[in-house]
């Protein structure tokens, strides 16, 4: 009896392993659109979503590309000039990483990671942890 419960443990295990082995594998090749974006602020918690956006006529894209690059196309200032930026992406498990050119400078940004319900959660927080942003992605 007590073989098959180290045997029934044991696919358990691999079972268990293996799904998140998996869920770690997330493709995000392809675009991405921002669909909602949430600052806080010690109490203050504060939330645009898609349809505010598209009010305010801002709007964010990511294009990754399968051989670690990517392209933002954004307009989060609301002016109406579409930005183009180009750059590299590395996904390590929870942490993004772009490096990206920005006025003639490389920069690299770090953004915590979690793919969730078929979208893609960007957080990035102040160094003193007071303040954060997530931004939410949707497949295009």
């Amino acid at each position: 009896m007590k073989m098959k419960n180290k045997h029934s443990a044991l696919f358990l295990f691999c079972l268990l392993t293996g799904m998140v082995m998996h869920a770690q594998e997330v493709d995000i090749t392809g675009t991405w659109a921002m669909y909602e974006m949430t600052w806080a602020s010690g109490d203050d918690v504060n939330t645009t979503t898609e349809d505010q956006l598209k009010d305010e006529g801002m709007s964010s894209e990511y294009y990754f590309m399968p051989e670690g690059k990517v392209k933002l196309v954004s307009n989060m200032t609301g002016s109406g000039t579409m930005e183009n930026i180009e750059g590299t992406w590395k996904l390590d498990q929870d942490k993004l990483t772009f490096s990206l050119n920005l006025e003639g400078n490389l920069v690299d940004l770090v953004w915590d990671f979690e793919y969730k319900d078929e979208a893609i959660h960007l957080t990035r927080t102040s160094p003193d942890g007071a303040a954060s942003v997530v931004n939410s992605f949707k497949r295009k």
